[in-house]
């Protein structure tokens, strides 16, 4: 992979690409909205927004669209594709557009209105869109979040960053996922080729296993009836007995996400989750790489939340050290959550800190390629694995 070819996956996730149409052509800015709707999720875990965009055979990437997210883009769309090839403008100086790039939306499955019924649909109440079991994330994700509250959310001490509860009130998921239909949904998925592994994911709950043991009848489900390797993503534990639980059942890879560091700047935008200590994350993560093995534990690192880069630099070090791959993700200003701004000046900063992080990771043998299943794999939401792909060739 060429150079220009990573920094132009950094610049488009830091980015992300503006809508600016005729004025004729959409109506309104409430227009504009439902057309980026179309295409992105309002909310719910992990970095909503976007929309999954191929560029040649290079990469995938999973682009803001969020217009709280663009303003300061200067790389313009005139309409948002449903599928198909696209071109990007980038502003001139003088106010011109430019060719930047041409981009192949990634479809959505032709199932996602279809109707699941329930095998039992009078406790249910009503057959459900697909769409609301799961999403197919990138090309070949299954994805879906199996709790969307979270403890943290009761208290006012959510992450800053965080939606998980935003889609539930937008009308776009089910606050609870079933197993069976999420069976279902792969089935659909299955048929349509776009399928080759699972995320799954949940809001912190309370207990002592933080909500993992909730996983357990879906991982069983899925492992029953399919080949497929699945990610979870865990809040850390005291007891490391859950992690054992998650193994058996079947989980193939594991997300602890300590998302940002030092304590400042934990305290600062994690609130809820900074309440567990350093140790017990590191615990965990030693812990989780020695049950799934090299390669299939990551935490996410979040980038432009204020951090300095030697602050940014200590938590690669933190997450590495301990043999964990750094998922490193610009922060989104998700709509109705409380952050309003990437703090970072600009995507060189982004492409610094991918490289940083990129020989970090060849130093301690660390490969994201090698990743089964889960965010690492699909890439979609950051440019960590061409990081590693095109480090040899920075200073």
């Amino acid at each position: 992979m060429e150079a220009s070819t990573f920094e132009l996956k950094v610049e488009v996730l830091f980015k992300g690409f503006k809508l600016k149409v005729d004025p004729g052509h959409l109506g309104n800015d409430t227009g504009t909205s439902a057309a980026i709707d179309l295409v992105s999720r309002k909310g719910g875990a992990g970095p909503a927004g976007g929309m999954f965009v191929q560029y040649k055979d290079m990469f995938l990437a999973n682009v803001p669209m969020q217009e709280q997210m663009t303003r300061g883009s200067d790389l313009v769309i005139d309409k948002v594709p449903l599928s198909g090839s696209f071109d990007v403008f980038k502003e001139s100086a003088g106010g011109g557009l430019d060719p930047y790039a041409q981009f192949l939306k990634v479809p959505a499955p032709s199932f996602y209105d279809d109707l699941y019924i329930p095998k039992e649909l009078t406790s249910i109440g009503e057959a459900i869109p697909y769409r609301k079991i799961a999403l197919v994330h990138g090309i070949d994700c299954i994805a879906t979040t199996i709790n969307q509250s979270c403890k943290y959310w009761r208290c006012g001490a959510q992450c800053d960053f965080c939606a998980i509860e935003e889609s539930v009130k937008a009308g776009q998921t089910m606050a609870k996922k079933d197993p069976d239909a999420l069976v279902a949904f792969t089935e659909k998925a299955r048929a349509e080729k776009r399928v080759k592994h699972f995320t799954l994911t949940s809001g912190t709950q309370e207990g002592p296993d933080g909500g993992a043991l909730e996983y357990i009848p879906f991982v069983e489900a899925l492992k029953r009836n399919f080949k497929y390797p699945v990610h979870v993503q865990a809040a850390p534990v005291h007891e490391t007995e859950y992690l054992d639980k998650l193994y058996y059942a079947g989980v193939d890879n594991i997300g602890i996400h300590v998302e940002t560091f030092p304590e400042a700047n934990r305290r600062l935008h994690t609130p809820g989750k900074s309440k567990i200590p350093i140790k017990t994350y590191e615990k965990n993560w030693d812990y989780a790489v020695s049950l799934f093995g090299e390669n299939q534990v990551e935490s996410y690192l979040l980038v432009g939340l204020g951090e300095t880069l030697e602050e940014f630099k200590a938590a690669v070090d933190l997450v590495v050290d301990h043999g964990v791959i750094p998922l490193v993700v610009p922060a989104r200003s998700i709509e109705n959550t409380r952050f309003n701004q990437n703090r970072l000046k600009g995507h060189q900063d982004l492409v610094h800190r991918y490289i940083h992080a990129a020989k970090r990771m060849r130093e301690q043998g660390l490969r994201a390629e090698k990743a089964l299943a889960g965010c690492v794999r699909c890439g979609a939401c950051s440019a960590i694995l061409e990081a590693t792909k095109v480090a040899q060739q920075y200073p």
